[in-house]
């Protein structure tokens, strides 16, 4: 469904809804002759018209679309997202380029300095800070370009007529951060209800300091015989037509407490929980639980919500949507989110690091298993929105949610993974 998670990672398996071509272990040389319906290559070059080169050699030609991954650095690097994007779509030689930028990347290591950073060739990388350029193309997708602004500005003339086509299998998505994404979300699942959406929100690019303090556009679009379009305060992405997106969602996050209810709400404030007043609740399993979970409490609390009207009991660990409490109010509420109901399961939930790992590869072998009895081909790429919550920080190691790609979906699969650190996951 298209809503907001927060600390979590959102694996997203994409697979040609028509015939494919040839799959190859890995694009990594341009003498390779092999079709791939999908390549991944992330660049750490220290300039980024390096990084672009780069990336083109590993990919090569024939592809539709590409969705990149872009960091802050290089951003500032070519003054802006429009250079970049620009470069890309003339080296790639795609139709289309969506982009977007972030603070981390994650993508199949290409280049002397990210090889040297993977620690060997052939394997993906998660670059959380300094200079890093992800690329994912596909070869063949039906990818239709779009942006939708918060008051209905940009391409809502295309969007409403791909949808009443019917032709749109799945979304791919990238959100400012400064935009209303959740009204956005919900304007996109009701003009596209059966339509699986994946994405991520994308960085803050801050200009100047102060009361000088100013933000540049996040997001762009660019396509063949176009000039970029820059964009900000809203959702841009690929409407895709010959492409289907699986999604698989890792919270990271371990449940604390009982299942409850929001008893009260007011707004996005959740006033009374298990009918008790919100603080009072929380106190109440604050002084329950261990010395180690409180520690947690204190650094990471979290609240996960159930769906509207899901009994809280039928809720496994894995399902809940998780939230940040974004404000305490005067009167001791919690400030969610909007569209909470009294009567809607929650349960309070710390990050650990444990569960994030074990819940990754739980959901992964799920996915395969399910994908086992449901049949139909196997997916031909990876894209991880993950939240920059998680990574070495949290594990105390590199690349660890790539690398449990390549454990629980086999080697050749688990290698086409392309993505970013987001600041939340769509």
């Amino acid at each position: 469904s298209g809503t907001l998670a927060s600390q979590a990672s959102r694996l997203c398996l994409v697979g040609a809804a028509v015939a494919q071509g040839r799959r190859c272990r890995a694009a990594r040389r341009a003498e390779a002759e092999v079709q791939a319906d999908f390549v991944s290559a992330c660049s750490m070059a220290p300039k980024w018209e390096e990084a672009v080169e780069e990336v083109a050699r590993e990919v090569g030609p024939g592809f539709e679309a590409a969705f990149v991954f872009i960091s802050e650095l290089y951003v500032d690097q070519a003054q802006g997202m429009a250079p970049m994007l620009e470069k890309l779509q003339e080296r790639l030689d795609v139709e289309h380029v969506v982009g977007g930028a972030c603070g981390g990347a994650i993508g199949q290591s290409t280049g002397k300095m990210a090889v040297d950073f993977a620690g060997g060739e052939g394997s993906p990388i998660e670059v959380e800070r300094g200079f890093a350029l992800s690329v994912a193309v596909v070869r063949k997708a039906g990818a239709v370009p779009f942006f939708l602004g918060g008051d209905a500005s940009g391409d809502l003339e295309l969007i409403n007529r791909m949808a009443q086509g019917g032709s749109v299998r799945s979304m791919l998505l990238l959100a400012d951060p400064f935009g209303p994404v959740e009204k956005i979300m919900q304007s996109l699942d009701e003009s596209f209800p059966k339509v699986s959406k994946a994405g991520g929100i994308t960085a803050a690019l801050r200009v100047g300091s102060g009361a000088t303090t100013s933000f540049m556009p996040s997001m762009s679009i660019c396509s063949r015989g176009n000039k970029a379009r820059l964009l900000s305060q809203g959702i841009s992405g690929l409407m895709l037509t010959e492409m289907d997106v699986h999604t698989v969602v890792c919270q990271g996050c371990l449940g604390v407490g009982p299942k409850v209810r929001i008893s009260s709400v007011s707004g996005p404030v959740a006033i009374g929980i298990g009918g008790r007043p919100a603080k009072e609740a929380l106190g109440l399993i604050f002084g329950a639980v261990n010395e180690e979970l409180r520690a947690k409490m204190q650094k990471s609390l979290l609240v996960g919500l159930g769906g509207q009207g899901v009994n809280e009991n039928s809720i496994d660990d894995g399902d809940w949507l998780i939230r940040p409490i974004a404000e305490v109010t005067p009167n001791g509420g919690f400030v969610l989110s909007e569209g909470i109901s009294e009567g809607q399961a929650l349960r309070f939930h710390v990050r650990d690091k444990d569960s994030a790992e074990s819940d990754l590869k739980l959901m992964l072998n799920r996915y395969r298993l399910e994908r086992t009895f449901v049949g139909g081909g196997e997916p031909t790429g990876c894209l991880l929105f993950t939240c920059n919550g998680r990574g070495e920080g949290l594990y105390g190691r590199r690349h660890v949610d790539a690398s449990a790609l390549k454990e629980a979906l086999g080697e050749e699969l688990g290698s086409r993974v392309s993505g970013f650190f987001c600041n939340g996951e769509l």
